[in-house]
């Protein structure tokens, strides 16, 4: 490690939607277990009580209690300590909009890691399409009565150039390694996926979206909340369409190729009680092992172009993402694990190079599955990330 100081303790002093750091706390526990950092928790009794819990009763038990007594926030935050008594203070923002900062954290903080993390912070706004752009926003209203995810408008924040240096790319876990974060909890949760590693693929591409239409349109937006989707397709209207209609017709140029699984689990909007086809639900506990079949899962960006789980839930497993263009970055660079192919997202349907997508889908070369697995070890490990972590902390 390229410390200027020893480290002698990680101090995590706050979360709440701890499912989100569960890779990153994994990562933290097997450094700890291995003598190179200690952990202490400076945190609310329930959440305190949460990281040392196995026992998926128990957990419940705390999670209720931790939901009645403690503030929801997006962020886990915390600081190193080091051997010349020095603090270096960090946050990690899980906000899935990669618009959404804490900035008051930024002002606070020697370090602000963000999961969905823009690829260029340069502009003065975040664009989700070539005429659509989104203000850089706080994760707080302009009301400070409403919730974290009560809709109402966001706080703009003028210019993110002054955090600019501070803000860190990191990268998504896979939707939950256990219920609970103790380290026998979330080890086994990490092994159990391990388990479904495979290097023989015996079919080409899928993909497993949940609807085949987005949330609707709010009517008669004036000042909306972006982060909530009817308030984004209702404020822009026309400008944009939903990435569940882009997903619904992926799904349909993947079905009708040799090899592969399309699934839309329900046709109707994503905010509605539409009727899914349950037989296409895969519980989440044997997911992975559905995805190490296949040599791709396809990935269609959405939630304002956010990256989802599925990216490290396909790597675990030795399967690679075939995928629209990215808006948002990982700590590193993308390798034969990730093929991108034309502009979808929010992108106007009719905008899409359709034929280019279908050009790019039939030319997909065979994936390297051996190679897929020897990289998700190199960088995305939980170990790994959590080094990565620690040495932008001690070097900033």
């Amino acid at each position: 490690m390229k410390f200027k100081e020893k480290i002698t303790k990680l101090v995590i002093t706050s979360g709440y939607r701890w499912n989100y750091f569960e890779w990153f706390l994994l990562g933290f526990k097997d450094l700890e277990k291995r003598g190179i950092i200690n952990i202490e928790y400076d945190l609310p009794v329930a959440s305190r009580l949460l990281m040392h819990s196995n026992s998926e009763l128990c957990s419940n038990i705390i999670n209720h209690l931790k939901n009645v007594t403690e503030t929801d926030t997006y962020n886990m935050e915390g600081y190193f300590v080091y051997e010349n008594g020095d603090k270096k203070y960090f946050c990690i923002d899980s906000a899935d909009s990669p618009f959404l900062f804490d900035e008051s954290s930024l002002k606070r903080v020697t370090t602000y890691f963000k999961m969905q993390c823009p690829k260029n912070l340069d502009d003065d706004s975040f664009k989700l399409t070539d005429k659509v752009s989104i203000p850089w926003s706080d994760h707080a209203h302009k009301d400070l009565n409403l919730n974290l995810t009560d809709p109402g408008e966001r706080r703009v924040i003028k210019s993110i150039t002054p955090y600019k240096s501070k803000i860190k790319p990191l990268m998504i876990g896979p939707r939950q390694l256990a219920v609970g974060c103790g380290y026998k909890a979330l080890k086994k949760g990490y092994d159990n996926y391990l388990n479904d590693q495979t290097y023989n693929k015996s079919k080409k591409i899928m993909c497993y979206f949940g609807n085949a239409a987005g949330p609707g349109m709010k009517k008669n937006v004036v000042k909306p909340d972006f982060d909530w989707e009817k308030d984004l397709m209702g404020y822009y209207k026309n400008n944009l369409s939903h990435p569940n209609e882009k997903r619904a017709k992926v799904a349909k140029y993947i079905e009708k190729l040799p090899s592969s699984d399309a699934r839309i689990i329900s046709q109707g909007n994503s905010d509605s009680n539409a009727k899914r086809n349950e037989k296409l639900i895969i519980p989440l506990k044997d997911f992975c092992k559905h995805i190490s079949k296949f040599q791709y899962n396809m990935n269609v960006s959405g939630y304002r172009l956010s990256i989802p789980n599925r990216f490290i839930e396909s790597f675990m497993v030795g399967t690679a993402i075939f995928t629209d263009k990215l808006s948002v970055k990982w700590y590193k660079s993308f390798d034969d694990e990730v093929r991108e192919t034309v502009e979808m997202g929010y992108l106007p349907i009719n905008e899409v190079d359709w034929k280019g997508f279908e050009n790019d889908l039939r030319k997909l070369p065979e994936s390297n599955p051996e190679k897929v697995i020897k990289t998700f070890r190199k960088k995305w490990a939980p170990e790994v990330v959590a080094r990565y972590i620690i040495d932008t902390v001690s070097n900033s």
